[in-house]
């Protein structure tokens, strides 16, 4: 019964990836084609170590996705706390917050391009009228602001899961454990950080493993509110592979950083899953 499922997977995932480890070791451009192409051995792999492009889209990937899953992890944990006790009509104030998680990416990425506006955007109008700064900033056109921008779009878009997932974590913190805490006289803070968060520590690990592979593959969010620029300068790796198969035509070399990439995937999502069992055999 599972020969199905394991033929559809060896066509749609194990051919891909075979077909990329043969390309990497070409010179293959979509121009020329097959026929055109030729056996380079491991130059793409040397040539990748030689390429600061490649080294600054690996530095902005970095800093997208550990900056996003900081900031969504520490605001859907303090929005889990403080909406914990909602009852009655207060309870839509939770789904509202996880109203976020369902808007596309695109229209997401749409919003915040019309907040960073330079000139009439959202943020600057307020940041200009309250007087905190005397000129706009460009938080999409610059070098300097651009990966700022977009990493604070998808803390907004990913903000949710962390808060779903924590919720139902807090609910799962048994009633007898809370009620000897209260009897004990134990303080909020006592309660919330020696008692609930070791509750929250797998479900962390698993939402922590989703968002990471996720934000390390965002495209949508990035090419449509900078498309990785000014220059490279908000470039992911997912950017650059794009920009290398459809702008350069060069299918040899971006075949040779995906596997890279797929490479430091498994090593990251091997890392959670041995941080997974290691927290379920330390509450056992």
């Amino acid at each position: 019964m599972a020969v199905p499922t394991l033929v559809i997977l060896a066509i749609v995932i194990g051919y891909p990836i075979v077909r990329a480890v043969t390309l990497a070791f070409t010179d293959y451009n979509l121009i020329g084609g097959a026929a055109a192409s030729n056996f380079v051995g491991a130059e793409n792999f040397q040539e990748l170590v030689d390429d600061p492009v490649f080294w600054q889209s690996l530095r902005n990937t970095f800093i997208f996705t550990f900056g996003s899953l900081a900031g969504a992890g520490l605001i859907g944990l303090a929005l889990a706390f403080a909406t914990e006790n909602l009852g009655g009509g207060w309870r839509f104030l939770r789904g509202l917050l996880l109203t976020s998680w369902a808007i596309p990416i695109i229209v997401v990425a749409f919003l915040f391009r019309f907040l960073f506006l330079d000139r009439g955007g959202l943020l600057n109008s307020v940041l200009l009228d309250w007087g905190v700064i005397d000129s706009a900033i460009p938080w999409i056109t610059s070098t300097q602001w651009s990966l700022f921008s977009v990493t604070i779009a998808n803390i907004w878009q990913t903000t949710p899961l962390f808060l779903l997932v924590f919720t139902a974590g807090l609910r799962a913190v048994p009633n007898e454990v809370l009620e000897s805490a209260r009897v004990d006289k134990t303080g909020p803070w006592a309660l919330a950080w020696q008692i609930k968060m070791p509750y929250l520590r797998g479900p962390a690990v698993i939402v922590a493993l989703i968002a990471t592979v996720e934000n390390l593959n965002s495209f949508p969010l990035i090419w449509a509110m900078t498309e990785g620029g000014p220059g490279y300068s908000s470039s992911t790796l997912a950017i650059y592979l794009y920009r290398l198969v459809f702008d350069d035509f060069e299918l040899g070399y971006a075949s040779a950083i995906g596997l890279v990439w797929l490479a430091f995937l498994l090593v990251i999502a091997w890392w959670f899953i041995r941080a997974q069992r290691g927290d379920q055999g330390g509450r056992t």
